[in-house]
């Protein structure tokens, strides 16, 4: 390519270097050298050499190039969010399930309307296809049939379940059934007077004197029963749940007889202390005395006097505790 400048129109002009066709085409080249474009080793050092040599390629460059510069410098790089490509990731799943559901519904339509596919749908020419959706259609309608046994099961455990929570009572009784079940909170609190975690805060085996004390500390008037054939050893009172309790205790032998007692009003219609439907029921209906189901470990007996309801619990027959607490002196 010749170097020379194309200015000297009073001579016959020697040929012309590609740049020297048109301004446009002169400063395009220009800008694609600023920006690294022109892999030619050879163009680029033409190039150099003409900005070198003539002042208005050297200051069309050195003016585009500072102008990029600035530019560059001053925009900001921001990073796509990342929600964009989630977006975007999403769109194209659906895109693609789109797509394979409107092809198996063609294939199944092909199938009912066609005797022979081949003849007419030009994707059963190949087998590969044919197989590839027919495999798709019969995986589909194995998970249907599959999501509808799992359905029926789901739907008879659960008829399964309901029964036997309505016909099973010793659930309720069960003190994982609920906290503040007060079958559970006796049983609970039992097991600590029993290694010794629980202490009396009032030490009498007199009845009415224990009364007084404990009367003290709560919200209803405390019955403790006096009795010929256990020993009164003494009691204490707390709050569970926001609800009042008196706990006494009874020994025959050395077997205890633990009581919670509760305002009967309280039990009845709130649920700081709960009490399970059929012991509510039993309650209403007058009917006193009446076992929970034993547990491996001890035995709960419900009853209730004037304002009081109790559980009482003991390593002995539910018979056995209703004599000793109701045989008065």
């Amino acid at each position: 390519m010749s170097d020379t400048t194309p200015n000297n129109s009073g001579s016959n002009p020697e040929k012309k270097s590609e740049y020297d066709k048109n301004t446009s085409d002169k400063f395009e080249f220009l800008s694609a050298f600023i920006d690294n474009e022109i892999k030619s080793a050879e163009e680029n050092e033409t190039i150099k050499k003409r900005i070198e040599s003539e002042p208005d390629i050297h200051n069309r460059y050195t003016f585009e190039k500072l102008s990029k510069n600035c530019i560059r410098s001053r925009i900001k790089r921001i990073e796509t969010p990342l929600y964009i490509y989630k977006n975007i990731g999403l769109g194209i799943e659906e895109i693609i399930k789109n797509t394979s559901a409107h092809k198996i519904n063609n294939f199944d339509s092909s199938i009912t309307t066609n005797k022979n596919p081949n003849l007419s749908h030009p994707n059963f020419t190949n087998p590969n296809y044919t197989n590839q959706f027919q495999n798709e259609k019969t995986n589909l309608k194995r998970y249907l049939i599959y999501g509808g046994y799992a359905l029926i099961a789901l739907v008879i455990m659960s008829f399964a379940i309901s029964y036997y929570l309505r016909s099973n009572s010793e659930l309720q009784d069960n003190p994982s059934f609920a906290e503040n079940d007060i079958v559970s909170v006796s049983r609970s609190i039992f097991s600590k007077v029993e290694s010794g975690q629980v202490k009396t805060q009032f030490n009498s085996n007199n009845a009415k004197e224990l009364e007084d004390s404990m009367n003290k500390y709560v919200d209803f008037k405390v019955f403790v029963p006096d009795v010929k054939d256990a020993e009164l050893i003494g009691g204490v009172c707390n709050e569970i749940n926001g609800e009042k309790l008196a706990h006494f205790i009874h020994k025959k032998g050395n077997i205890i007889i633990y009581t919670l007692q509760a305002n009967l009003k309280d039990v009845m219609n709130h649920d700081r202390i709960i009490m399970c439907k059929d012991f509510k029921d039993n309650i209403t209906s007058g009917k006193n005395w009446f076992p929970c189901n034993k547990d491996k470990n001890n035995t709960a007996v419900i009853w209730f006097k004037d304002n009081v309801v109790c559980s009482s619990v003991a390593h002995m027959d539910s018979n056995d505790i209703s004599s000793i607490l109701t045989n008065y002196k």
